[in-house]
């Protein structure tokens, strides 16, 4: 019997079009933890190993960078700076990267009662690029956070927890946006964020403790 090559040729193309290779996750990892708040130096260099394998060296506080990881599970470990990831975890994690999931943030910071943690939150699953994101990651009680912005009839506002985040999709590229976060009860805000939707996924830590005061880190990540 003979089998044309076209018939071989379009059956390999169906196979491959009925299962598609698994791309990688873009996981940006975002150092969070001011060391003052453990009695240590503020830029507290730290290693990250993914898996036992040392993939990321010396970042600093407010640093970040991103890793390609294909879907899987994982365990990612934060250690104290030596260049080899030798030092005791402060921190370990087990991290699932489940399939066709293309944005995460792993943040390193502190839970409400000062633990270290990592933090990680999937950015794709919001639908538009143009999403704005506030998260708590700080040492502190909850928090509010009120959004306002032209594309709103009226204000937005959500509670937080520490580990938590609230959103606003900005329909549009160039719209304003501006988000107030207040501690606990307190009418005072402790930032305020102003911008412009983007097509990218804006992203807000707010991480750091009252004692040696909150910072926030921003992120760009695209979708």
């Amino acid at each position: 019997m003979r089998i044309s090559l076209g018939i071989i040729a379009c059956g390999l193309i169906s196979l491959l079009s009925a299962a598609p290779l698994a791309s990688a996750a873009n996981v940006n990892v975002v150092h969070g933890i001011d060391g003052r708040d453990l009695g240590l130096a503020r830029a507290l260099p730290v290693d990250i190993a993914v898996n036992g394998n040392c993939s990321l060296r010396g970042v600093k506080f407010k640093q970040s960078a991103i890793v390609d990881l294909a879907p899987a599970d994982y365990t990612i470990t934060v250690h104290l700076a030596d260049g080899s990831c030798s030092q005791a975890a402060v921190i370990t994690k087990q991290v699932t990267i489940p399939e066709n999931v293309r944005v995460f943030s792993a943040v390193a910071s502190l839970s409400s009662s000062g633990t270290p943690q990592l933090a990680v939150f999937n950015v794709s699953e919001f639908l538009l690029p143009s999403t704005v994101i506030v998260r708590h990651l700080a040492q502190a009680g909850s928090v509010a956070v009120k959004f306002s912005s032209s594309e709103l009839l009226s204000s937005q506002n959500s509670r937080l927890r520490n580990g938590k985040q609230a959103a606003l999709a900005v329909l549009s590229n160039r719209v304003p946006y501006t988000a107030n976060i207040y501690p606990g009860s307190s009418r005072h805000s402790i930032a305020r964020l102003t911008g412009v939707g983007r097509s990218k996924f804006t992203i807000y830590n707010i991480v750091g403790s009252q004692k040696n005061g909150f910072t926030i880190i921003s992120e760009r990540l695209a979708p």
